[in-house]
């Protein structure tokens, strides 16, 4: 619950210092005034495509929308391939398995099947696969080069 207050109070301070209220907001990123409202309130999870959408207007890092950086920006990001392959990509080259993920974090096989069948990843996974490898979200999903 954390890493959604962060994510909420990281959000309020972009459109404040921004000067965007949340109905202009919700409308460029394609969701509901009152998703942004709960997102602001930390009252509703965030999914891959909507943090990515939200960095890419806001021209930030995940780990910065997310409270797990002050730095706003220190890369060109990249569009981000699809998850679930960059994903096994990236277990391969640390030499990590799903076994070992499922062993060591909250993050279950259940997620992996949903993910190799297209589903987003929410937040809260992707910040416990992040510090779990020890690299920042924007390398976990392809953002940046790893």
């Amino acid at each position: 619950m954390e890493e959604q207050l962060k994510l909420g109070e990281r959000l309020t301070e972009l459109l404040t210092t921004k000067n965007i209220d949340n109905k202009t907001f919700a409308e460029n990123i394609g969701v509901n005034v009152s998703t942004v409202g709960r997102w602001r309130n930390g009252q509703k999870y965030m999914r891959l495509s909507q943090i990515v959408k939200i960095a890419d207007y806001f021209d930030c890092s995940l780990d910065f929308l997310s409270g797990r950086s002050d730095v706003a920006l220190d890369f060109q990001p990249q569009k981000p391939p699809a998850f679930y392959p960059h994903l096994r990509t990236l277990l391969k080259n640390k030499g990590i398995t799903r076994t070992q993920i499922n062993r060591d974090t909250r993050v279950k096989s259940s997620h992996f099947v949903d993910w190799k069948n297209g589903s987003d990843p929410h937040i809260f996974s992707l910040i416990e696969l992040a510090d779990y490898l020890d690299i920042s979200l924007d390398i976990l999903i392809g953002r940046e080069k790893f």
